[in-house]
């Protein structure tokens, strides 16, 4: 089905149009035709609750959304949504395992993780097609959630996936994001947080060839004493586009609140497009924010130190980009899934 949908993924504010940094376009993208049998792996879901909502709601706040045409959309293509219901602390990640063929997956889903819980969700969506959701996370006093997503569609396929967080007061939430998929990945995380909250946006991607990335992240403070930092580390080759959007926006009454947020990229050819920017928006005078993005090409003195200790310069590339991704991967309580991530870092760097 071919179909255009403008403005997603826009910006807080707009800067200059010509730097093509205020929204994203698919315009008249083939997308894979709808099937209804994903495969699906699903590992500790009976420490959960499930449920299938066949009403419509309203979204959560969000300060800048994926784009009402992508909700329409999205919308169009499915008729309720899946509440996952965390109610007790799980020891072991749950964890759903995607895997699509030739095909569409359209979805969304609402997670709540109930006071004082402690868990951890990972999603994995793998193989080749389409994949547009939306996904709503609320964290309630003394709860820590985390989500990570892992997108890695092959060649040839369209990920598109908008995540809107609520943080209740003295609650923890981390969003991790973990983006190789090899063709076009269009990201947006916003948090809100209240009183004493404190929310995380962790995040690293590796692309090459041609895809596209484009990626948009809100951290919302509008209760006191509330938390946050943004921590993104990504690796561009080949032909490949990236844009980052990164902003922290403190509203009035959020005194005594922190925020911080990094970008770090590693360039790995010429031809890469590599544009970033970070904001920091302010209503509220007694706080405290940061900001930085930087990028660069591989540091010669330490590939020069591995290949003086016998290293040939492609396994000390390899082993430069792995160590750089090491503190996002480390965040991941999941051996196999590292494992996994680690092995397609060293077989795309090779």
């Amino acid at each position: 089905m071919e179909t255009t949908i403008k403005k997603m993924n826009p910006s807080p504010v707009s800067t200059y149009r010509w730097l093509g940094m205020n929204d994203y376009t698919l315009d008249k993208e083939q997308f894979h035709s709808k099937k209804d049998h994903t495969q699906i792996k699903v590992t500790g879901e009976e420490q959960i609750k499930v449920l299938s909502i066949n009403n419509k709601k309203d979204y959560l706040p969000s300060r800048a959304p994926m784009g009402e045409e992508f909700r329409t959309y999205v919308d169009g293509q499915v008729e309720g949504l899946k509440q996952v219901i965390v109610d007790q602390s799980c020891e072991e990640p749950i964890i759903y395992d995607y895997t699509l063929n030739n095909e569409s997956l359209y979805e969304k889903s609402e997670i709540i993780f109930e006071k004082d819980v402690d868990a951890t969700l990972i999603f994995i969506y793998r193989g080749i097609g389409t994949h547009m959701g939306i996904q709503e996370i609320t964290t309630h006093p003394g709860s820590k959630g985390t989500v990570i997503h892992i997108h890695l569609l092959e060649n040839q396929s369209l990920e598109a996936l908008e995540t809107i967080v609520a943080a209740k007061k003295d609650s923890k939430v981390n969003v991790i994001s973990v983006l190789m998929g090899d063709d076009r990945i269009i990201d947006n995380i916003n948090i809100q947080l209240e009183d004493k909250a404190k929310g995380n946006i962790q995040g690293l991607y590796l692309q090459g060839g041609n895809s596209q990335l484009d990626m948009n992240y809100v951290l919302t403070h509008v209760g006191e004493l509330s938390e946050s930092n943004m921590d993104i580390k990504g690796v561009l080759d080949d032909q490949a586009k990236k844009t980052f959007r990164g902003s922290i926006d403190f509203k009035k009454g959020a005194s005594h609140s922190k925020g911080r947020e990094k970008e770090e990229v590693l360039l790995l050819s010429e031809q890469v497009r590599n544009k970033a920017m970070p904001l920091i928006l302010c209503a509220e005078d007694d706080v405290s924010g940061e900001h930085a993005a930087s990028c660069g090409r591989i540091d010669e003195d330490k590939l020069f130190y591995l290949m003086s200790r016998g290293f040939s310069m492609e396994h000390s590339k390899r082993m430069i980009v792995e160590g750089s991704f090491h503190p996002i991967l480390d965040l991941i309580p999941s051996e196999i899934v590292v494992e996994e991530l680690i092995d397609m870092i060293q077989r795309r760097m090779s």
